[in-house]
């Protein structure tokens, strides 16, 4: 299965703008990202989101048929400090088919999105 997460953006799900590089102040904590995949298949996938290296979200999503996922997730405060952030994805196959199983094998990683926070 082929896929890719070409950036992130803030403000609303359905203005879809991918951005490598975005400069927000602190007081934005919600992100979105859109997964982009070549499935024909109804399937469980397992997204990690990294901030600086460190887990800050753990989303599961089923996979659609039109080959696009949007999802949203939320920085914690404590994250959100001034400066460059490094964000990244990791995508798992989940361990079983269970509805609440969690990340297996890793099938994915996402480039490093630059974050930066200003005041």
């Amino acid at each position: 299965m082929d896929i890719a997460i070409h950036g992130f953006w803030t403000t609303k799900a359905g203005d879809v703008n991918p951005q490598k590089t975005l400069t927000t102040p602190v007081s934005d904590s919600r992100f979105f990202y859109q997964l982009r995949h070549d499935s024909k298949q109804r399937q469980k996938l397992i997204i990690k989101i990294l901030i600086d290296g460190q887990e800050i979200s753990l989303v599961h999503d089923w996979l659609s048929n039109d080959g696009k996922e949007t999802n949203f997730f939320d920085i914690p405060l404590k994250y959100r400090t001034k400066g460059e952030h490094a964000l990244s994805f990791q995508v798992f196959a989940p361990v079983s088919e269970a509805a609440d199983a969690g990340p297996g094998e890793k099938i994915y990683e996402s480039e490093k999105f630059q974050l930066i926070f200003t005041e």
